[in-house]
């Protein structure tokens, strides 16, 4: 069984320009203890995706269609209070930006001890003596004392540590991971990584893991979902993926990763081209504009369809 079934999910921003459809009708799946790569330029709609599946789209943003199963419930039809006891517990997410995320007038160890009290009905102090067993977990150092500290007294990359003592202070079942390395350098990064890979296998969680870095998910996911324009253009094991990309904006991806031995001075390879407006998107295939293959059939949108046993792809032209 899945643990996430994610079917004809569509969000929407009604600005003064139109109507930002910025999810449309995605269907994605996840197994238990796995991780998926959500990948694709920015813009694209992954991290309205991942805020749509908590029910946590900002305004004007709203969910306008979908179904949203985990664990077998979907989540779009629970109560307010409902989604708020999966939220933390049994779905967190690690933002983009923790220097937003974290509130900044209280200590690391109060927001962590947050998360126990609400949904493990801890004490406060039990809470944080668990919220600094937590951050030497992920590797803070000198915890006890950490733990009494304001977000702005912390480095970059101890406060994304901070965010993934959050995310799994509940153990949770799935951690939706947003960019999680995007501000820090690159080797904080490595660290970071390496520590939620470390996380996620242990606890045995699920991972959806949103980046437009394709190495990060070469290295660390086990399947790829790749996103344009607010659709799954292709998914599929990681291996295959890379080894046989089928659409062609997944081959432009790919393509555009510099290969060893080149020089600097060897040309990169680029997607002519841009991401449509998603308020303007043009008809048929959203990628047809950009598209060297295109024929008089991308005038109709194609179907996400299974070329091979676990790789989906929306061309007309794929396996041809």
């Amino acid at each position: 069984m899945e643990l996430l079934e994610i079917e004809g999910l569509t969000t929407h921003f009604i600005t003064h320009a139109g109507t930002v459809r910025a999810v449309d009708r995605l269907d994605l799946t996840l197994r238990a203890g796995r991780v998926l790569g959500l990948v694709g330029e920015s813009g694209c709609g992954k991290t309205v995706t991942a805020l749509s599946i908590l029910n946590l789209v900002p305004p004007p943003g709203r969910i306008v269609a979908g179904k949203v199963y985990f664990e077998g419930r979907d989540l779009l039809l629970l109560a307010p209070e409902e989604i708020r006891q999966i939220r933390g517990r049994r779905i967190s997410m690690i933002f983009q930006e923790p220097m937003t995320a974290l509130n900044p007038v209280f200590t690391v160890g109060n927001q962590i001890a947050e998360v126990l009290t609400m949904h493990q009905a801890a004490t406060r102090k039990e809470a944080l003596g668990i919220a600094a067993d937590l951050l030497q977990s992920v590797g803070i150092p000198s915890p006890d004392t950490r733990v009494s500290e304001y977000p702005h007294q912390l480095s970059g990359g101890m406060r994304q540590r901070v965010m993934i003592a959050m995310a799994i202070a509940c153990r949770p079942s799935l951690i939706l991971a947003d960019e999680p390395t995007t501000a820090l350098d690159v080797t904080i990064q490595a660290h970071i990584l390496e520590l939620l890979s470390q996380i996620q296998s242990e606890m045995g969680m699920a991972m959806i893991l949103v980046t437009h870095d394709l190495g990060l998910i070469a290295e660390r996911a086990h399947e790829v979902a790749v996103m344009y324009a607010g659709r799954i253009v292709e998914q599929a094991d990681t291996v295959e993926l890379f080894k046989g990309p089928l659409h062609p904006y997944t081959q432009g991806l790919i393509a555009s990763i510099p290969k060893p031995g080149e020089t600097r001075k060897t040309r990169l390879r680029t997607i002519p081209g841009s991401v449509p407006r998603l308020h303007d998107l043009p008809a048929g295939c959203t990628f047809a504009p950009r598209c060297d293959r295109k024929t008089g059939r991308c005038e109709v949108e194609p179907d996400l369809i299974e070329v091979t046993p676990g790789h989906r792809v929306r061309c007309w032209e794929a396996g041809q």
